[in-house]
């Protein structure tokens, strides 16, 4: 299992135009046959703080959400208006059986 968080910020006058590309991105992943979990908070103290956290079976789905035709669409489309790097944090479970 590979969980990861995700974090995106983006400048606060453009969240109107992310938010209806994030919420594609966010139903069209859902569908994906391997897509664990895939959710989106907002950071309460900062409106241009969205967090992604997910969960993939393995690398191997991950890469293929990431090859996906939504993701290569809409990913340029958002980091266009983001204000800081984006950060992602790649976990694995502290124990596992594999």
């Amino acid at each position: 299992m590979l969980k990861l968080i995700t974090e995106d910020y983006i400048k606060v006058e453009y969240i109107s135009k992310v938010t209806p590309l994030y919420q594609e991105l966010v139903e069209k992943t859902k569908q994906e046959p391997q897509c664990i979990a895939y959710d989106l908070f907002i950071d309460q103290t900062d409106p241009g703080h969205f967090i992604f956290i997910e969960e993939w079976p393995d690398e191997a789905a991950l890469n293929t959400h990431i090859e996906s035709e939504h993701f290569k669409r809409l990913v340029p489309q958002i980091n266009q208006f983001i204000r800081e790097v984006n950060t992602f944090l790649r976990m694995k479970p502290f124990l596992s059986d594999s």
